[in-house]
């Protein structure tokens, strides 16, 4: 089948509606980001130090300080990941589901010096209100 041609108003109008979502989502965003950069920021300092003082060098990656370094860098990459999914019109709430799990595996492992996954969690749950409000426009 073809596909009726889209008019030059059309594209407008989507401009219009993408630049609504990203200023309805612009508060998470910005709070979810920073707790993601803080979270990287702090583990790669710490991979850091352990690496230049020979701790980890010594006892492997393998080890449970080793192993922790993983997770807390990989928490931060993850909560980074899922701010830009919630910036997507159709993945806001995938991407405020995403930043809220990881945000609170960072709190349980202590992230970024636990400042970083609690702005996570506030990011991720105004998120989640900011996508019901994205539906009920929608709906209107």
């Amino acid at each position: 089948m073809l596909m009726p041609k889209r008019k030059r108003g059309d594209t407008l109008i989507s401009k219009v509606k993408h630049n609504k979502i990203l200023d309805i989502t612009q508060n998470a965003y910005i709070l979810g980001l920073a707790g993601g950069v803080i979270t990287l920021a702090v583990s790669l300092y710490l991979l850091w130090q352990y690496v230049v003082s020979g701790l980890l060098v010594e006892e492997g990656l393998t080890s449970v300080l080793g192993i922790a370094m993983f997770v807390h860098i990989f928490v931060g990459v993850l909560m980074i990941l899922a701010v830009f999914l919630l910036r997507r019109e159709h993945h806001s709430f995938s991407g405020s589901v995403m930043l809220l799990c990881a945000s609170i595996i960072g709190l349980n492992f202590a992230s970024g010096l636990l400042i970083g996954p609690v702005l996570g969690i506030i990011g991720g749950i105004l998120g989640l209100s900011e996508h019901e409000k994205m539906i009920r426009q929608h709906l209107e």
